[in-house]
């Protein structure tokens, strides 16, 4: 198959000397037909220079910043089979590559193939064995779920991943990552659940194994209050956009006044304020649930369903 891994990157000066040799190793011994792209997004580092010294190991798109947004415009310009889409702060074992690809030849249906996920020290598992459900009426998602321990290792379904490699074709039917959640969280939620919905399935592929540093620069950019208030923003437009069952949208709208209350009196400001936040973006979010909708095959509570067993 025609693989291309594309790295995201804003000032990763000094996370791609860390990263790119290990993707390079992984481009060298899969049995597929690999390139390597990195997108830039406006770093004023010298990330650029960095980058120049693998030569023709790696194609350099330059991109305005969209954040997760610029996979849209680089994977429509390519020709692969399949794209693995990583941030810069990620390291790779040299055979990651060929079981992720294994998923797509064996799963006709699969919009995803997500790898398991440590810490850059590969001391502690941080994901892509994911569950998603819906609690108080409001989506939640984690790979930490109750029992995931007996998971980790075994090859099954998954909800969501914010890294690994996608079905190119069907991640450009589905229009990619969506503006409305930038600058981000909560757009690999949205992807992969309305690919769920789409009648396409996220399969979990431990044989592949990554390690991830964690919002190497998202994190100094916004801050942890900034980022709590966009998570929470972030979730009440999800929900406006793509949960259509009644049950659960009455649901939300009922624990909306004590979830607010309770929130103030507890100083967890970043609630209240990403509702507001919330606000602001609604008729985006209206727009983009009526253009949604029509490709739905599957209702929420199947998909959910589907969630409760992985």
């Amino acid at each position: 198959m025609k693989v291309n891994i594309v790295i995201l990157n804003y000032n990763g000066e000094t996370l791609l000397p860390q990263c790119m040799p290990s993707i390079i190793d992984a481009k060298h011994s899969s049995a597929n037909e690999v390139k390597i792209t990195v997108i830039d997004n406006e770093s004023t580092d010298s990330s650029l220079d960095a980058l120049a010294r693998y030569g023709s190991e790696v194609t350099v798109i330059p991109h305005e910043n969209r954040v997760f947004c610029s996979f849209n415009d680089v994977a429509a310009s390519l020709d692969d089979d399949i794209v693995i889409l990583l941030n810069n702060d990620i390291k790779v074992e040299a055979d990651f590559i060929d079981p992720l690809a294994d998923v797509f030849k064996k799963h006709p249906d699969a919009f995803l193939a997500g790898p398991r996920v440590l810490t850059f020290d590969k001391k502690r598992y941080e994901g892509t064995k994911t569950r998603g459900w819906i609690e108080k009426g409001v989506f939640k998602s984690s790979s930490r779920f109750p029992g995931y321990e007996k998971y980790v290792d075994i090859e099954g379904y998954t909800a969501q991943a914010g890294f690994g490699a996608f079905d190119r074709k069907k991640f450009l039917q589905l229009n990619g990552y969506d503006d409305l959640y930038l600058p981000g969280i909560m757009e690999d939620a949205d992807l992969c659940y309305r690919a769920w919905r789409c009648g396409f399935r996220g399969y979990y592929q431990p044989k592949s194994l990554i390690y991830h540093i964690g919002q190497a620069s998202f994190k100094p950019r916004f801050g942890a209050f900034r980022i709590r208030r966009m998570s929470h923003r972030n979730t009440y437009l999800f929900m406006w956009k793509n949960i259509s069952d009644k049950k659960i949208l009455a649901t939300g709208l009922l624990y909306l006044i004590p979830r607010m209350v309770f929130a103030v009196l507890r100083g967890k400001f970043e609630i209240p304020a990403g509702f507001i936040s919330a606000l602001a973006r609604w008729p985006g979010a209206m727009k983009r649930r009526v253009k949604v909708r029509s490709d739905f095959v599957r209702s929420d509570a199947e998909v959910l369903k589907e969630f409760e067993r992985m």
